[in-house]
């Protein structure tokens, strides 16, 4: 092979290195997690994808979380705390969703960034944290077709994404826009503002552009609904309402040490009724 021909296959040979890497990395951005959770790897096929942030809201001023849908209680978060539901399951008219959480001085908080576990907290203890989503039913009434240049990016670095306009969060920065970036929608907010939606750009999914002002990060938040707690009562603790798990253990312990008391029992007097046959003998 002569050295010309060679360099050509090396060349190619690398291309399609690239190709097959930046394919599986597209290919890997879309996978959707699935939960490390026993209850939802045997029924996962009966749970709902979801995606969205609640807050802890329960009406004694603590929310819950259990083993699994109808399960044995793990212990309690206080209200006001952010947990994510990727999938949630229906039992009966109760609708489930499971979270990470981490212990934390006796109380369960949403997951840490190593140590956490997963449970299932009931939807009816929470409150949907306002998102693009509900935004977008507020507001797409108000949407238009984008029909501009993108002559508002040329040039910007570290385009802001925001989860929704005026919502006072961001989802990170783009060091600049290309030609595959595609706004979809254009929003004008009450002080002629204009936001661009984008759903999709080299795995982002789902955010907004200032295109007022592209790469300003302090945009304060507006309007944005804040919820209202459920507050618990002076000096008190809330009470399981399923076993919780110190509970299970020791019915647990219980039955074992039970069991092999009966079984010693038993088989104490299978000995004693041999040696009578004997002694009668």
């Amino acid at each position: 092979m002569s050295k010309q021909n060679h360099i050509g296959l090396v060349r190619i040979i690398f291309a399609c290195v690239m190709l097959a890497s930046l394919l599986s990395g597209f290919a890997m951005a879309d996978v959707i997690w699935e939960p490390n959770n026993d209850f939802y790897a045997e029924h996962s096929n009966e749970c709902e994808y979801v995606n969205r942030n609640f807050y802890s809201n329960g009406e004694n001023g603590y929310m819950e979380i259990f083993t699994e849908p109808g399960g044995s209680s793990l212990g309690f978060a206080e209200n006001g705390k952010i947990f994510h539901v990727q999938f949630s399951y229906k039992l009966g008219d109760e609708i489930w969703g499971v979270v990470e959480y981490t212990e934390n001085n006796g109380r369960l908080e949403p997951r840490g960034a190593n140590d956490f576990e997963t449970g299932w907290i009931k939807l009816s203890d929470t409150v949907l944290k306002y998102d693009y989503q509900s935004f977008d039913e507020d507001h797409s009434s108000e949407y238009k077709p984008y029909d501009g240049d993108y002559s508002e990016l040329e040039g910007i670095q570290n385009i802001v994404m925001w989860t929704f306009p005026n919502s006072g969060e961001t989802t990170g920065t783009l060091d600049k826009s290309d030609e595959n970036l595609n706004i979809q929608s254009v929003y004008t907010d009450i002080d002629g503002v204009k936001w661009g939606f984008v759903s999709y750009y080299y795995a982002m999914k789902n955010f907004w552009i200032c295109l007022s002002n592209p790469a300003d990060t302090a945009l304060p938040a507006k309007d944005v609904p804040v919820p209202e707690f459920y507050t618990p009562a002076p000096d008190s603790e809330p009470q399981p309402t399923g076993n919780n798990m110190a509970t299970v253990i020791i019915i647990c312990v219980a039955a074992v040490v039970l069991s092999t008391a009966i079984l010693f029992s038993v088989f104490n007097r299978k000995k004693h009724n041999k040696a009578d046959k004997k002694q009668v003998l």
